[in-house]
């Protein structure tokens, strides 16, 4: 029986001198998509930036299948493959070239051209795989990003905001891609688009505060926060005077002077409001953020 993957963070605190960051937060997580939520400032880029070696936290161990990646010197960067949100490389390389020189640098045992070729034909990249980067549009260049990712079949791949930039139609392939190379892999995804997670997610962790505010599936996500959200349909005036006593997490116009919010429970009920059969991730991840 396959055991799959598994990532360990224990106990990991990061601060830039009195700043904490990330303050003794862990969790763990095995092969498919997790999805790292937070705010802007929340300690979602730091966090990857530990697990990819660029950053030593103050305390604290992450462990690989085994491995520390810690203190493995060097790196084991044939395990993990890393995605940054601002994928920058020399206009005048070509992605052929790009993709040999990450072949060589985590010194893939297989067949190079092979191997090359497969990971192109697997992203579509054929029509300009021998052109300069320089010339590639946001969706080509994107795709070659995840293409140097995934080479060599690492059990680790980070990605900051994997959809960033990339138009509706570029962003439904990309969340495809991700969840057909999570299948044997560990993929972490570090995004403020609800949008992204909420199909193939199999684990949400939610940083807030410098710590875990939430770990758990989609569905736990939901189920923990539907009680505490109420539904109220109202008028523009009622409306104006609600925004001032409760937090709103989701208006919508019905009609003329006609308006249905959402909004967090409080201790004092609201007359009139009701617990609804169903809500939105996007719903649960503010209420996670408010209360």
């Amino acid at each position: 029986m396959r055991m799959g993957n598994h990532l360990s963070i224990e106990n990991v605190s990061f601060s830039y001198g009195k700043n904490v960051v990330l303050d003794n937060i862990s969790f763990a997580c095995r092969d498919g998509i997790t999805a790292l939520l937070g705010n802007n400032g929340a300690g979602k880029t730091t966090l990857m930036n530990l697990l990819t070696g660029l950053k030593k936290p103050s305390r604290g161990r992450i462990m690989l299948n085994g491995i520390d990646l810690l203190k493995t010197k060097p790196y084991p960067i044939d395990q993990v493959g890393y995605l940054p949100q601002t994928f920058d490389m020399y206009g005048n390389v070509t992605g052929y070239d790009l993709l040999s020189y990450v072949f060589d640098l985590k010194k893939i045992k297989t067949n190079k051209k092979e191997t090359i070729d497969e990971i192109v034909e697997r992203f579509h990249l054929g029509p300009v795989i021998h052109q300069r980067i320089g010339k590639y549009s946001g969706g080509y260049k994107r795709r070659l990003g995840i293409a140097q990712a995934v080479i060599g079949k690492p059990t680790l791949l980070i990605i900051d905001e994997p959809t960033a930039g990339l138009d509706p139609e570029e962003r439904a392939q990309f969340r495809s891609y991700l969840s057909e190379i999570s299948n044997d892999a560990i993929t972490l995804i570090s995004t403020h688009i609800i949008e992204d997670v909420e199909l193939y997610s199999q684990q949400i962790v939610i940083l807030k505060d410098h710590s875990i505010a939430f770990n758990g599936s989609v569905a736990e996500m939901i189920a923990e926060s539907i009680t505490n959200i109420r539904t109220l349909e109202t008028d523009f005036a009622a409306l104006m005077d609600l925004r001032k006593k409760v937090t709103i997490i989701e208006e919508k116009r019905l009609g003329t002077d006609r308006y249905r919010i959402r909004f967090i429970k409080d201790k004092q009920d609201i007359a009139g409001s009701y617990q609804e059969k169903e809500i939105s991730l996007e719903n649960a991840y503010i209420y996670f953020q408010n209360r």
